[in-house]
């Protein structure tokens, strides 16, 4: 079955070089749409006599078509993510006064229908929210891709009484899972270390796969524009300006201190989800207007914590609010 899904991924990524739509392919071929979006989603392979001309059509060989290059499924530049997290402590990033931890969990808590649901915690680096989710009883199995991570997750297994179903280190554009096995799967961290679209739709689309019908993506973004708000709150304005408009015109990550990452305008990341399959995609803001002050912890004040939560949560569905938000959640649903 992983080869099914590997060879329709190659088919649709050459079609969609090829500038065709999964329509007109059909037409060329003379097979229904349908036909070709089953080859796609990898459910089966176009018959032995329709090859030579698939492969015609999208301007490859045969051998392209059916033994896609492994370098299409490696992690894009893992040397440098993983580098970067070598020198970065990610185990205390997400702080328990974190206003981004704090208010995810609020998020995904919305969508924990059941007490033993199985949950794929993709790119969870040493599983702040894995931990959490098994606490609440349910299977959460943990994947990222630096090896480090998941030492630390396992120790932290060892010293304390919450187990997870299992540990991973693996690439969260190749899952291990087995299809429709998922009832959640989040994705708060990996799609922000992918800079090439087709990268993050290969990501989405695994997500898809390994999710039972009528199961929910809950995946985290780095807001491109939110980023205005940081130059101005941190004093940045010194720095390189020509580097900083290649950011917000292009999202990509290079040269500040998040390296080799990307960021997402909120209509971008709607339409990837909706690229891979998912339906009734909401955006939400995460810190919200809380991003424009302060860093972002929480206040000491349980009553001034208290306001703060409640004028998030007023906001954090207006699409004009979204903007300042450094942290945009995008939850989607696989419906067929």
């Amino acid at each position: 079955m992983v080869e099914l899904i590997k060879i329709g991924r190659q088919i649709a990524m050459l079609r969609k070089e090829k500038g065709l739509t999964g329509e007109k392919l059909a037409e060329i071929l003379q097979v229904s749409p349908q036909a070709v979006s089953k080859w796609e989603n990898g459910k089966c392979l176009p018959e032995t006599a329709l090859l030579p001309i698939l492969a015609k059509a999208l301007d490859c060989s045969v051998d392209t078509l059916l033994m896609p290059s492994d370098k299409a499924y490696t992690t894009e530049e893992n040397e440098k993510v993983e580098d970067f997290y070598e020198h970065t402590d990610e185990d205390t990033r997400l702080g328990p006064h974190s206003i981004e931890f704090t208010r995810s969990k609020t998020i995904i808590s919305r969508y924990l229908f059941d007490r033993n649901m199985e949950i794929a915690d993709v790119c969870g680096g040493t599983g702040p929210y894995a931990f959490w989710l098994a606490e609440k009883g349910h299977n959460v199995h943990l994947l990222d891709l630096v090896q480090k991570h998941i030492d630390i997750a396992k120790q932290k297994e060892k010293t304390g009484k919450i187990a997870l179903s299992s540990y991973t280190c693996a690439d969260a554009r190749d899952l291990p899972y087995e299809d429709e096995s998922m009832d959640v799967v989040l994705l708060m961290g990996a799609l922000y270390h992918l800079q090439s679209q087709d990268s993050r739709i290969k990501c989405l689309t695994e997500a898809f796969r390994i999710l039972k019908p009528y199961g929910h993506i809950i995946c985290t973004v780095i807001n491109r524009y939110a980023s205005l708000a940081s130059i101005l709150k941190w004093n940045l304005l010194l720095d390189d300006i020509d580097a900083i408009e290649k950011f917000i015109n292009t999202g990509m990550h290079d040269g500040f201190n998040l390296q080799h990452a990307y960021s997402h305008t909120p209509g971008e990341i709607i339409a990837e989800l909706s690229t891979a399959g998912f339906k009734n995609v909401n955006t939400i803001a995460v810190e919200g207007i809380a991003h424009a002050f302060g860093d972002n912890t929480w206040p000491t004040g349980e009553k001034e914590a208290a306001r703060l939560l409640k004028c998030i949560e007023l906001s954090e569905l207006i699409p004009e609010q979204l903007g300042i938000s450094r942290n945009i959640i995008a939850v989607g649903k696989k419906v067929n």
